[in-house]
């Protein structure tokens, strides 16, 4: 009997244990379970920025510093309305916007399906799919399609029926559009025609567009000389030379505080007053085209990487690696301007073993400037420009969509708005879409060790092994 209470006793204290140990279990599950729900209630009052991790090759959702540092600085509030049926819109584009509103407390979102309430599209004035921008602190709106954001090469489907994604542009868009809405500036870029110029691409009028200038072209002669509205004159690659009156509007422009960006032709012509433009503010052009063996790409002198001075304002927004691409450029030395008053500075030069290049018979070897910039400061609010480059293809497409890590672009616009001190230092590139390539600015022994030294060694090296292990 005694053994059978002992037994007894014996299965209620497991049992008792078992219990405990399972509603302790138990217990920790829901403790587990209510943690879990606490966690992603605290998730989802996170950022979208913080809240989700940009695994795209592209990383269209890391918003530059640029747009950063200016949206931390708004002061108004800003309204992004976007008017289109968010349930079909690129869920990108939907988690872009989330993130970019995120970015600032003056910042709202509304989404506005106008097949719902036809009515906003009357209201903003703009057709259905597009983005509106209103201050309401300013009374201003800016728009843009929706469409414009992701970018597409149309060539693709001409030729193989399919759309090839090239790039990403709503953060472009939407910085340039706050911009506009805050700040009200415009002005006006002129360039010139008659000397047989190349038209500015598209693609980088669209860039003055987001900086809310517009371009216009101009023939000095027939269209009675230089705007009272011209903030900068560009004359762009021109093979044909200046008439001696448009010369002196030019001039006569500069010693009023004007501002010009002259892009040299990338060919060897002859042009006396355009020589006689750069003479006056210190850069005299040498003959021949310019041909770097130090920097040159794969070994091709003519196209090449010139060192960068960003001491210079004109140069200032670029860093340390930024790569600047040239083909086909003139050269010129500094000298002494016509008045003390002007002041000429080089940004971008040669390396010390470049050739200006005539014919085979001709070449004067020597570091060359290939992008100047001359000022004079006309009064205290007031100060002319000359920004000189050797060549066009700064800015030339073929240049630019053929090395997509270059900033000759970046460059360019910075160089053309640095002087003017109402229009905000907004630059930003559309995110690319496309396989990204490795640029190499400098091959020389690298290319050596790389290509030639490296493999060889590793061959030589297994031949060795191989040949010990074969005699034990």
């Amino acid at each position: 009997m005694e053994h059978m209470d002992w037994k007894h006793s014996l299965r209620e204290a497991a049992g008792r244990h078992s219990s405990r140990r399972g509603a302790f279990s138990a217990g920790l599950t829901a403790l587990a379970v209510v943690a879990v729900l606490v966690f992603n209630l605290l998730l989802a009052q996170l950022p979208e920025q913080w809240a989700q991790i940009d695994l795209t090759g592209s990383g269209i959702y890391n918003i530059s510093d640029t747009s950063r540092e200016y949206l931390a600085g708004l002061e108004d509030d800003v309204v992004i309305h976007v008017l289109t049926n968010k349930d079909t819109l690129d869920t990108r584009i939907v988690r872009f916007l989330d993130i970019y509103t995120d970015l600032s407390g003056r910042l709202s979102l509304e989404y506005t399906d106008p097949t719902v309430y036809p009515s906003v599209l009357s209201e903003y004035g703009v057709e259905a799919d597009t983005i509106v921008v209103t201050c309401e602190a300013t009374g201003r709106q800016e728009s843009f399609d929706i469409s414009d954001i992701i970018g597409y090469d149309m060539m693709s489907y001409y030729y193989y029926g399919t759309y090839t994604e090239t790039d990403f542009d709503g953060e472009s868009l939407l910085t340039s559009a706050i911009d506009g809405v805050l700040t009200g500036t415009t002005r006006t870029i002129y360039e010139t025609t008659g000397h047989n110029e190349t038209a500015v691409p598209i693609s980088v009028g669209e860039r003055f567009t987001r900086l809310h200038i517009s371009l216009e072209r101009i023939n000095l002669l027939t269209d009675g000389g230089i705007p009272d509205d011209c903030s900068l004159l560009i004359i762009n690659e021109p093979d044909e030379d200046l008439a001696d009156d448009e010369l002196d509007m030019i001039l006569e422009y500069l010693a009023e505080g004007g501002q010009v960006i002259y892009n040299m032709a990338g060919e060897l012509v002859d042009l006396p007053n355009f020589n006689t433009l750069c003479e006056t503010y210190g850069m005299s052009v040498v003959d021949g085209i310019i041909g770097d063996f130090v920097q040159g790409y794969q070994k091709n002198p003519t196209l090449f990487f010139p060192e960068v001075n960003t001491s210079v304002d004109s140069a200032n927004n670029l860093m340390s690696n930024s790569m600047i691409l040239f083909n086909y450029s003139r050269g010129f030395t500094l000298t002494e301007p016509s008045r003390n008053t002007i002041k000429v500075q080089s940004f971008l030069t040669t390396s010390s073993d470049c050739y200006a290049v005539v014919d085979k018979d001709h070449m004067i070897q020597g570091s060359y400037v290939v992008g100047a910039v001359a000022t004079e400061e006309i009064d205290e609010d007031t100060t002319a420009r000359l920004t000189v480059y050797g060549a066009d293809s700064l800015i030339n497409s073929d240049i630019y969509n053929g090395f997509s890590n270059v900033d000759n672009v970046d460059l360019f616009i910075h160089s053309a708005t640095v002087g003017f001190d109402d229009v905000s230092a907004i630059s930003i590139e559309p995110v690319s879409l496309l396989t990204p390539t490795n640029t190499i600015t400098s091959g020389g022994i690298w290319g050596l060790l790389f290509i030639l030294v490296i493999p060889a060694a590793l061959l030589i090296y297994g031949f060795v092994r191989w040949m010990h292990r074969r005699k034990l």
